[in-house]
């Protein structure tokens, strides 16, 4: 495989990034709200586009994405088109990792401290990828992109990912704009859920070290 192939993934996020930094101003849940369509599918495709862009940018804040559909859609409707989100945000760079699993000495190499995650054992590779999520591992985009490469199956990756996310895509489409109300009550119980979600991540990987027969 030639030089250029192994490298491709990263310019590409590179680029990414760079386009999104130079909007960073207009990403936060009510700029996103307001330049949607009325249209209902019009802005479900708005929405999804932005999560698209979002999974190629480690810029890109994936909760003003999470938040903005709690503002566009009633609540049964924004969880389902955020999880929707959330499941092609974690596929585009898991498939630019998965094209040649041969890349995932140059992944660590450019990112050295992804290194330490290990090449996950096959036979608990989903159990990983949830506490990954759960645990709110960043930057995400670049976990995705490690998992791919070091060749966890698709279905194991998807399902343990959307499960291991699913607590903090609730929380952030409940809160809405609140997320970024610091100081206010609903900031300081983000802030407590996602370090809660974290501290369980940990408990579950201490546990299930200790514990391998579980």
């Amino acid at each position: 495989m030639k030089k250029w192939q192994v490298w491709l993934p990263f310019f590409v996020l590179l680029l990414a990034a760079a386009g999104a930094w130079s909007f960073r101003r207009q990403l936060t849940a009510e700029a996103i709200a307001a330049r949607s369509p009325e249209q209902l599918g019009a802005a479900v495709c708005f929405l999804l586009a932005l999560y698209a862009v979002k999974s190629l940018s480690v810029a890109f804040p994936l909760s003003a994405l999470e938040a903005a559909g709690g503002l566009l859609f009633p609540l049964p409707a924004a969880l389902a088109v955020n999880l929707c989100g959330v499941a092609i945000v974690q596929t585009l760079p898991y498939l630019l990792g998965q094209r040649d699993q041969g890349g995932l000495a140059a992944i660590t190499a450019r990112y050295p401290r992804l290194a330490g995650l290990g090449r996950p054992d096959p036979r608990h590779s989903g159990r990983t990828v949830f506490l990954l999520r759960l645990g709110g591992a960043s930057p995400g985009d670049l976990i995705s992109l490690y998992l791919g490469a070091a060749g966890v199956p698709w279905r194991t990756y998807l399902t343990g990912g959307l499960l291991g996310s699913l607590p903090r895509v609730v929380s952030a489409t409940l809160l809405g704009s609140a997320l970024w109300k610091i100081g206010g009550t609903q900031f300081w119980l983000s802030l407590g859920t996602g370090a809660a979600l974290t501290a369980l991540a940990l408990g579950l990987w201490r546990f299930w070290q200790t514990h391998p027969a579980h």
